[in-house]
């Protein structure tokens, strides 16, 4: 932040400011008409734990989506404290819905979801319905695949008849054509 301070009175009423490069100063005119200029530190400036804290948010973001309550519950476990732990969140230049895009692609990448699914995981781990819708809407599932997927997992660990594993298939939150698809495909 450049400030300016008032030069002494030069005559006809002209005011001269003189810019300064500080980023905070107090300034108090003395009887005499001189200027006395204190450096102050600026009211909310950052701590060394805040600045940590953004320099580790940060770091966390650049290997893994996290919601910005994700993060700040990350950066808690990592012990700073709770204001700190929001204000990296804050200051780490997430962007939510960005972050919701990729941990939806992450968890696809790992299991197979339903699209019903797959947003109430994504505000599970804390991301807002929207920003969840968000990156539902745009990671490129194909939810027949899902489907199909899903319906092989559940295959691998139980007997269904095919009947009960469409039901299944629609209690994860899969239509019925998706679930019938998955069934099909799996039998």
């Amino acid at each position: 932040m450049e400030s300016y301070a008032q030069a002494p009175y030069e005559g006809d009423g002209a005011m001269n400011l003189k810019k300064l490069g500080i980023g905070s100063v107090s300034v108090v005119m003395c009887m005499s008409g001189t200027l006395l200029l204190f450096n102050t530190v600026g009211a909310g400036a950052a701590s060394m734990g805040d600045q940590e804290a953004v320099a580790q948010a940060k770091s966390y973001l650049s290997v893994e989506a996290f919601s910005f309550g994700g993060l700040v519950a990350q950066l808690k476990y990592g012990s700073f404290t709770t204001a700190q732990a929001t204000y990296g969140a804050t200051h780490s230049g997430g962007n939510w819905s960005k972050e919701a895009l990729l941990s939806a692609k992450q968890y696809l990448s790992t299991e197979a979801f339903s699209r019903t699914g797959l947003i109430k995981q994504l505000e599970f781990s804390k991301f807002t319905a929207g920003q969840a819708n968000y990156g539902v809407a745009r990671c490129g599932a194909n939810w027949n695949t899902e489907a199909y997927k899903s319906a092989k997992e559940y295959l691998a660990t139980e007997s269904f008849s095919k009947s009960a594993l469409i039901g299944q298939l629609e209690f994860s939150g899969f239509t019925a054509a998706q679930a019938t698809f998955g069934a099909d495909k799996a039998y």
